[in-house]
């Protein structure tokens, strides 16, 4: 199944609170709708890099219909203070696409796996250090929020875009991003 219903979600101004530390909030907020609604969700950014190193000012949220973008959207709007960090869009279904695009979440290498068997340790860890390195590299090209785990620890999110092949239809991450190795092509609108 595709994922092409959809809302936006805006920020609301605030010169106080940068849009980074807004859209990380907005996306926790989603994030909790979606897992209190039982309800998968992928994520676009339509104003990616529009404003310079930022994901931009809208949280374009997908779902797998109509029923799925209410069921997000409803819980969304039960917060008292809801209008406070955004507004939002009404519910549509993207019929047509002059492409597609994924968002993926861009990791650092976990540690050495303690299954590893044919490496040494001291290797594994050295290979593993330089992995880190190159990722770490790679990373200040991509645009990231501040998120809160459920235990409470900060950590930084970062978001790469690219093309997508309208065919894959991976599964989302509880983030509503693409993996490598599920890759969710969102339609560009």
């Amino acid at each position: 199944m595709a994922y092409r219903t959809y809302f936006d979600l805006t920020l609301q101004p605030d010169p106080e609170i940068p849009a980074w530390d807004r859209m990380g909030a907005l996306w926790r907020d989603v994030h909790r709708a979606s897992a209190k609604s039982k309800t998968p969700f992928a994520v676009a950014f339509p104003g990616w890099m529009g404003e310079g190193f930022t994901l931009g000012q809208t949280l374009r949220v997908f779902a797998l219909g109509e029923a799925g973008a209410n069921a997000i959207y409803d819980v969304l709007k039960s917060h008292p203070q809801w209008g406070d960090l955004a507004k939002g869009s009404p519910v549509k279904t993207a019929l047509a696409s002059a492409g597609f695009e994924a968002y993926r979440m861009h990791r650092l290498p976990s540690g050495v796996s303690k299954t590893r068997r044919t490496v040494p340790l001291d290797v594994a860890q050295t290979l593993q250090a330089k992995a880190r390195e190159r990722r770490l590299a790679q990373q200040t090209a991509y645009p990231f929020v501040v998120m809160r785990s459920s235990s409470g620890h900060k950590f930084r999110l970062v978001i790469e875009r690219t093309a997508a092949d309208p065919g894959q239809s991976g599964e989302p991450n509880g983030y509503g991003l693409s993996r490598a190795t599920q890759i969710v092509a969102l339609p560009v609108l």
